[in-house]
Formats: C-alpha cells, sequence, structure tokens
C-alpha cells in the first residue's frame, strides 16, 4: 500500500503502480468524479483510495465497490443503500463514492483501477451539500486508517468471488441493499432529463425502469 498526506488524484497514480496495489491519501486537490467535469471534494477526515488491478472482467466493478464500503458501514451500524451506479447513501445523504476506471486492449479490459471515497471522519463544515460522514452517525466511529483496513479486507473478499463467479456471486446482496422496485429517479442522459420508477437491477447490475428502459450508464441520477 501507497500512503500519501496530499495528492493530486490517486486514481491517476494508480495507474503508475502494479496490479494489487492500494494508493491511499490524506486529502486529494483533484479528485476524480464520475464524468471529465466533476470532482470528488477531498477534504481531512475522507478516506480517498484506489486500488490497481490487472486484466479484470470489469461488469459489476462499481457495485462491487459500493458493496464493500456497505459491508464495512453496516459492521459499525450504519443503515446504507446503494444507489446506482456508483454511491452509497444514508436515508438523503451521500457518505460515499465509487469510480471504477478501465483500459481495453480491443474488446478486452487491459487493467482496472478502482477509486473509492468515504466520509469517515469529516467535519461537516467541510462536506458539499447532501452529504455526511460516518462519526456523525455513531458515537464511536473508527479512525480513517482502522476503516480503511476494513475496506481493503472486504474489496479482497470480494475480488476473490468476482474472480470466481463474476458480479453473479454477489449479485443478490447488491440487489437487496439497492434502491426498491417503484422509486421514483430523474436521469441525465445527453444533458437531456427523464424520469421514471424503478424495476430494479438486470444480471449485468444495470438498473431496468418499469417503462421498460434499460440505463447502462448516466451523467446524473437523483430521487425523487
Amino acid at each position: 500500500m501507497i500512503h500519501l498526506k496530499q495528492c493530486d488524484s490517486t486514481q491517476d497514480l494508480a495507474w503508475e503502480c502494479e496490479p494489487g496495489t492500494f494508493v491511499v491519501a490524506d486529502t486529494q486537490t483533484r479528485g476524480r468524479g464520475r464524468g471529465p467535469e466533476r470532482i470528488w471534494v477531498s477534504p481531512p477526515g475522507g478516506l480517498y483510495l484506489s486500488w490497481r488491478l490487472g486484466a479484470v472482467d470489469p461488469v459489476g466493478f462499481s457495485l462491487l465497490g459500493g458493496l464493500a464500503v456497505l459491508r464495512c458501514l453496516s459492521h459499525w451500524g450504519v443503515h446504507v443503500y446503494l444507489k446506482w451506479p456508483n454511491d452509497c447513501w444514508v436515508e438523503r445523504d451521500k457518505i460515499a463514492g465509487v469510480l471504477p476506471d478501465a483500459r481495453w486492449r480491443g474488446s478486452q479490459c487491459s487493467g482496472l483501477v478502482l477509486g473509492i471515497g468515504v466520509n469517515v471522519q469529516v467535519e461537516p463544515a467541510l462536506l458539499p451539500e447532501h452529504s455526511v460522514s460516518l462519526h456523525q452517525l455513531v458515537a464511536q466511529a473508527p479512525s480513517v486508517e482502522e476503516f480503511g483496513q476494513k475496506l481493503r479486507a472486504e474489496l479482497e473478499a470480494l475480488l476473490a468471488v468476482h474472480v470466481r463467479s463474476g458480479l453473479a456471486g454477489y449479485l443478490e446482496e447488491v440487489r437487496s441493499h439497492s434502491l426498491p422496485p417503484g422509486t421514483g429517479v430523474a436521469y441525465w442522459l445527453n444533458g437531456e432529463r427523464f424520469q421514471g420508477e424503478v424495476l430494479g437491477l438486470d444480471e449485468q447490475g444495470f438498473l431496468l425502469l418499469a417503462d421498460g428502459s434499460r440505463l447502462t450508464a448516466v451523467e446524473r441520477l437523483i430521487l425523487l
């Protein structure tokens, strides 16, 4: 594991590392969010981690990361749900985000970096709107280091399942913690807003809506 006090982006640094390496920073100056114009606000007290992997099946990796975070937060008694495609929320507040970044050689994934940001001990004044930190939710919150150790163990355990069985090996657990059928959502594609009701996740982890739509990627998704 590489631990830095500060860096531009753990996601970028991880690509320079050997597969299997975790890169962790106390703060980031240009933490990456989903999409080229989005950033992950990275004040002190958060866990900012990127995991360099080799050639793996990338299907469902954002869900793998979210599930690992969810298991950790559940360990400390926090009820979390997975907001497709890549966030962990407590009620209406975001506590963690996941960013899988794959590289390809032809039609094959040649490598992947899984980035995760978790608000563990972030002061409320430093959080974006509609965000929450773990230490606000429990009487005895773990340190960032303790949470990171637990998260790395959960990620490695889920990777073993993923290598053996793919997304199918943990999809039902993901579904049990995802948005329930009938949840109203608004989403954006190519700058245009749509809305619908959640039906569930298909076998590849994509979001199915009641109107028959199958969402494989969106620019943004909110709850109604």
